[in-house]
């Protein structure tokens, strides 16, 4: 496959979410492509203990791309990057999630925080369409979210098979959020011929907020909302092996 450019990518998904959300081990030749809402603080906790392994030290933090020991796509030069992206030097992987309840979960945990980022996006687009900003009920954040395009999407809510944009980037292994601990265990065997005891820690949830999302759907959706949901987000139910049906 060709060298993969940001004009490619930015059909699927903003560049910026590219390079923040890439992660690259040189050391033991790995691509992180992490999707959010998907299990990202439990794996990237995981991850970073086995980077720092050899030099003993505790992950500064999970969340600021500043203090993590992998790289993004910006911090390497063009043939290394290459050599990241495309070769067979390098184990391609992401994990992904049932839309229905990714999508609550992102309501519960950033969109009924009036202050997070993701929140303040969607202001912008409730503004645009002549709506408040107060309290923002699931049915607007769904209708609204399913309006945009993928690029336009905030990543917290963006089609998972664009945010991996496919079938732009190559991925050798696809876990899921619902099996987490089980695909942990298959990916640490892909990359280091061995399940490591950082990659098997099961029921350790670094998230600095759960939801329990899953066990809530039937309270949030209606079949009209589950509708939409399956419409806008067909590409994720149909690449990733989920059921439309709730």
């Amino acid at each position: 496959m060709p060298y993969v450019n940001e004009q490619q990518i930015a059909v699927h998904k903003k560049i910026l979410d590219f390079h923040n959300n890439t992660n690259i081990s040189l050391v033991n030749g790995y691509v992180y492509y992490a999707i959010d809402k998907v299990a990202n603080s439990s794996i990237k906790n995981a991850l970073f203990h086995i980077e720092y392994g050899k030099v003993k030290k505790e992950p500064l933090s999970l969340y600021d791309e500043r203090c993590s020991p992998l790289l993004s796509p910006y911090q390497l030069p063009t043939d290394m990057l290459k050599n990241a992206l495309n070769s067979g030097n390098y184990f391609r992987f992401a994990f992904v999630r049932n839309p229905y309840s990714r999508l609550l979960s992102c309501y519960l945990d950033r969109i009924l925080t009036a202050t997070s980022r993701p929140r303040r996006q969607l202001n912008i687009s409730l503004k645009a369409q002549g709506l408040g900003t107060g309290e923002v009920s699931f049915e607007t954040f769904i209708r609204t979210i399913c309006e945009q395009t993928s690029p336009q999407q905030n990543s917290h809510w963006r089609v998972q098979a664009d945010d991996v944009a496919h079938p732009v980037l190559e991925l050798d292994y696809i876990g899921k959020f619902e099996s987490l601990w089980d695909d942990m265990r298959t990916l640490s065997k892909e990359i280091w011929g061995e399940v490591r005891p950082e990659m098997a820690i099961e029921g350790v949830n670094k998230s600095p907020k759960a939801t329990n999302a899953s066990d809530r759907l039937k309270q949030y959706y209606t079949p009209e909302l589950a509708g939409l949901v399956a419409e806008r987000y067909s590409a994720d139910f149909e690449l990733f092996g989920y059921e439309t049906k709730m």
